[in-house]
Parts: structure tokens; C-alpha cells; sequence
């Protein structure tokens, strides 16, 4: 701890990320529990006060530990801490991978607690994880990277939103995602360790380190913009978009719709796996997850571009008469 001590960040850790890490208190429910307090720290995120929110929820939750809402909230700043240090350059007077230990010990609290959220925050930990052994020791190295032991399961319908997506793509394409729920479906299924890879678009514009190992995986030029990358790799094997990849900042040539994805390049159709979505139908009547609108919303994405599957799966989820099917 002394050495830790010495840097300048680590007089920004938490009270309850301290009391977590070194075990020095066991939790249980001391202090009163405020269910403003989680809205009042988001708010003051929102308004660039990420820091001062992430020291109330630390003094808080040193006491309140019972508080799921709030353990969530403060693994999400420290989840959004993690990105920033990557497009930082990955400085050396920030804690860097250290945020990813109170990260996972907050939402490890949380899925204690039943908390909504927590298990997928927890899967998203373990996404970070592997972008930092892709860092490290490049894409190969995943595919001898053990899942977690205690990592919880996903919820079905995002598992399910996972296997739609891979399937969708033809075998050994590039999946490019576009959004934290997509990469976290793609992830939990594949997870590096079979087809091809998983890009995330957003990182590889912003982060040289893994702009590098990602350029060596794909055969491309480590100093060529992401879409030009990925142009290049469309000559040679399938680069599939999900449904919300920035399409206008990819620009890929000849994007023809497959299932869920968008192709480009070379290759046969999608495998014959039957695509369902039963378990998100089943998730939205039992109400019991906020993750449900954010797997709906990939899914009428992908109507936008493939008007085929309003006829499809999409009207079992009753969405035949949604804007995106009418039109």
C-alpha cells in the first residue's frame, strides 16, 4: 500500500473502494440507505463533475453498503475512468487497470445485491479485461484466456442478441460493433475464442496501442485510419457491421444486409443457425430487466436496413407496426 501511496492518484480513491479491496471491514448494512443519492451522483456526472459524484458514492456506500443502486452507479464511473484512461494514452499518472479492481469489486456488490444492471456491467469488466490482454500480448492471445470463474451468466436475451449477431455474420468476418450492448453480446458468446474477431470502431480510432495489436490481427497498417483498415480487409474476408456501427464513419463499400449485420467483402450466406428472439419476448412481459429496450432498440436498427425480418422475428416481438417496419 505505501507504494501505492506515493502516486498522486491514488488520493482519489474511494472510501468504499478502499474498504473493498484491502477487506479491512466486512460489508453489511451499517448506515441508512438514501435512494437519491445514485440519481444525485449521475446527475452531477452529466454535468462534468464525475469525480466529486464518484467521492460522494464512496463515502456513501463506506457505510450504506447495502445500496445496490448506488454500487452500480459507482462501477459505471469507474467503467467510464477505464475508457478514459485508453484514449488518454494510457498515462502513467492515472491508476490505469487498477479502475478495472474497483470497478469489478462495486458490481460484484451489486450482483450481491440483486442489483438491475450489475451482471451486464459486470460482463462489460470482463470486455475491458480482454482489450487490455489484447493490448498486452495482441488478439491471439485470447484464445487461451480463461472465462472467469465467477462470472456470472448474461440475462437470455442478450446472450440470445449475441448469437443472432454472430450468426448473422459468415464465418471468419470481422463483427465491428457500435454500441456497449452490442460488443458485450458478441463478447460473452465468442469472447475471442473462436471465428473472427470483434472490433470496436471507436476504440481503435482513439487508442494507438490497441489500433496496433487490432492492425496486426487484420493483416492492415497500423498508421491507416479504421476505415480505410477496414476497407482493406473487405477485399480479402466478410467485415460485418451490427446495427448501430457508425456506418457513415465506416463507409464500406457494397454493404449488403445479412440477418442483423451488414456485409461487406467476400463470402458465403450466414450459417443455417434458426435466429430467435424468444428470450427477449419472454424478458419484456416479465418487465424484469432495463437491458430489454437497449436489445429491442439493436434489433429495429437492423429493420432499418433489412425490412425482411418485420415479417420475421420482429413480429413475434409485436413490432410490425413500428415506424421502422412502415417504412
Amino acid at each position: 500500500m505505501a507504494r501505492l501511496c506515493e502516486h498522486s492518484w491514488w488520493s482519489g480513491v474511494t472510501p468504499a473502494a478502499l474498504v473493498l479491496l484491502t477487506g479491512a471491514v466486512p460489508l453489511s448494512g451499517q448506515g441508512a440507505l438514501n435512494p437519491t443519492v445514485a440519481p444525485r451522483a449521475a446527475e452531477l456526472a452529466r454535468n462534468g463533475q464525475r469525480g466529486v459524484a464518484t467521492e460522494m458514492l464512496g463515502r456513501y456506500l463506506a457505510t450504506a453498503t447495502d445500496d445496490g443502486s448506488a454500487w452500480v452507479q459507482l462501477g459505471r464511473f469507474y467503467l467510464l475512468d477505464i475508457r478514459d484512461w485508453h484514449a488518454a494514452g494510457h498515462s502513467e499518472e492515472s491508476p490505469g487497470p487498477l479502475y478495472l479492481d474497483f470497478a469489478a469489486a462495486a458490481v460484484d456488490q451489486a450482483v450481491r445485491l440483486r442489483a438491475d444492471s450489475g451482471l451486464v456491467l459486470r460482463h462489460m469488466l470482463d470486455l475491458e479485461r480482454g482489450l487490455v490482454a489484447i493490448e498486452e500480448d495482441g488478439w491471439a492471445a485470447l484464445a487461451t484466456r480463461p472465462v472467469p470463474r465467477d462470472l456470472p451468466p448474461l440475462p437470455d436475451f442478450i446472450l440470445e442478441l449475441g448469437a443472432n449477431l454472430l450468426s448473422s455474420c459468415p464465418s471468419e468476418g470481422v463483427v465491428a460493433t457500435g454500441s456497449d450492448i452490442e460488443a458485450v453480446a458478441v463478447w460473452a458468446v465468442a469472447g475471442g475464442r473462436s471465428g473472427g474477431p470483434l472490433l470496436i470502431p471507436s476504440l481503435y480510432a482513439t487508442d494507438a496501442r490497441y489500433r496496433r495489436q487490432m492492425a496486426q490481427a487484420l493483416g492492415t497498417d497500423a498508421e491507416w485510419p479504421v476505415q480505410q483498415a477496414l476497407v482493406a480487409v473487405a477485399a480479402k474476408r466478410p467485415v460485418c457491421l451490427t446495427p448501430h456501427a457508425d456506418r457513415a464513419l465506416l463507409a464500406l463499400p457494397d454493404l449488403r444486409p445479412m440477418r442483423f449485420v451488414l456485409v461487406s467483402g467476400p463470402g458465403p450466406a450466414a450459417g443455417d443457425r434458426v435466429v430467435t428472439v424468444t428470450g427477449l419476448l419472454r424478458a419484456e412481459r416479465q418487465g424484469a430487466s432495463p437491458w430489454t429496450s437497449e436489445v429491442h432498440g439493436v434489433y429495429r436498427a437492423a429493420a432499418g436496413f433489412n425490412p425482411q425480418l418485420c415479417e420475421g422475428p420482429l413480429a413475434l416481438l409485436g413490432d410490425t407496426q413500428s415506424v421502422t417496419c412502415r417504412h
